[in-house]
C-alpha cells in the first residue's frame, strides 16, 4: 500500500499516453498510478516542455485528470531551474546516449525542484540515468518509478 505522505512528483508524457481506457495492463497500470496521484493529495511539477509533450501524447482520460489536478490546485508550474543538466561532459556515455538524456533534461531538472521522483514509461532513460548520475554533481537522487511498479513505491 501507498504512503500518505503528500510528494512533489514529475509525470511524464509517456504515461499521459499510455492511460487509455482499455484493461491493458500497461493503460492500467498509468491510469491507477495517475489516480493514486491525485487521490493519495500528490502534486506535479508541470513545466512548459512537459506540458508541451502531454498535450503531444495524452489520451481523453489523461486530459481530465490534469484538468482536475489544476482544478485542486496540485500542479506546481515552473519556469526556471536551479539546476541545469549538461550532458556533453558526461564521459561514460555515448553520443546516442548523450543525445537520449539531453532530451529528457526537462525531467530531471524538474525532479531535482520537487522530491526527486519521476514516473515514466521510459526505461531507457532510466538506464542511462543510473549509468551516468554517479558522475555528476547533482542536488539530490532521483528515483525513476514504472507505473507498473506504482503500487509496489512507497515513497
Amino acid at each position: 500500500m501507498l504512503s500518505s505522505k503528500s510528494r512533489l512528483l514529475v509525470v511524464d508524457a509517456s504515461v499521459a499516453g499510455a492511460s487509455g481506457e482499455t484493461d491493458h495492463p500497461t493503460s492500467k497500470s498509468c491510469r491507477d498510478a495517475l489516480l493514486d496521484i491525485r487521490e493519495i493529495c500528490h502534486c506535479i511539477i508541470m513545466t512548459p516542455a512537459i506540458l508541451d509533450e502531454w498535450k503531444r501524447h495524452e489520451r481523453p482520460f489523461a486530459r481530465k485528470w490534469l484538468r482536475s489536478m489544476f482544478a485542486r490546485r496540485k500542479v506546481r508550474n515552473v519556469h526556471h531551474f536551479a539546476f541545469k543538466l549538461t550532458v556533453t561532459d558526461i564521459n561514460c556515455l555515448n553520443d546516442k546516449e548523450k543525445e537520449s538524456l539531453q532530451k529528457d533534461a526537462h525531467l530531471f531538472e524538474s525532479a531535482f525542484e520537487g522530491d526527486g521522483i519521476i514516473i515514466s514509461r521510459d526505461d531507457e532513460a532510466a538506464r542511462i540515468w543510473d549509468k551516468c548520475h554517479k558522475h555528476l554533481k547533482v542536488p539530490k537522487v532521483i528515483k525513476w518509478i514504472s507505473p507498473l511498479q506504482w503500487r509496489d513505491f512507497s515513497p
